[in-house]
């Protein structure tokens, strides 16, 4: 049996996100205004890394740079003191940067939904047992 889940309603939203309970939105992830949508069961990684860690190569204002990291529209990632590093089972990994006020708040949200997600994923999979440990036909 599967939940039904309702994604109607942002669990978060900024200018550069919207995140809904089985899936989020990246704005301005393809050229020139298109969105990018993951759903939270397909992500195998996310970090919250520093963007300390980039050097010139690694990054850049929209697209992919010379790392296999595409980023989405952000005119201030020069001026951004953290990123999100996802890999959404695909190539390239996803970046993502926005105001340093809320990247904490999205990296949680999206940490949340995807364990939450993947336990669902377990349930949906795993066979019934009885009390008397035998799988039930």
């Amino acid at each position: 049996m599967k939940n039904i889940v309702n994604s109607d309603r942002p669990l978060f939203s900024n200018d550069y996100v919207t995140l809904y309970s089985d899936y989020f939105l990246i704005n301005l992830y393809y050229f020139p205004f298109g969105k990018k949508k993951i759903f939270y069961k397909n992500i195998r990684s996310c970090e919250f890394c520093s963007t300390d860690d980039l050097d010139m190569f690694s990054y850049k204002l929209w697209g992919m740079s010379l790392t296999p990291i595409w980023w989405h529209c952000d005119w201030k990632r020069l001026a951004r003191k953290f990123y999100i590093l996802i890999d959404a089972n695909q190539w390239p990994s996803i970046g993502i940067t926005m105001d340093d006020k809320d990247i904490a708040t999205v990296y949680n949200l999206i940490k949340q939904q995807m364990d939450f997600s993947h336990s669902m994923i377990y349930q949906e999979k795993s066979l019934p047992i009885d009390s008397k440990n035998s799988i039930k036909a």
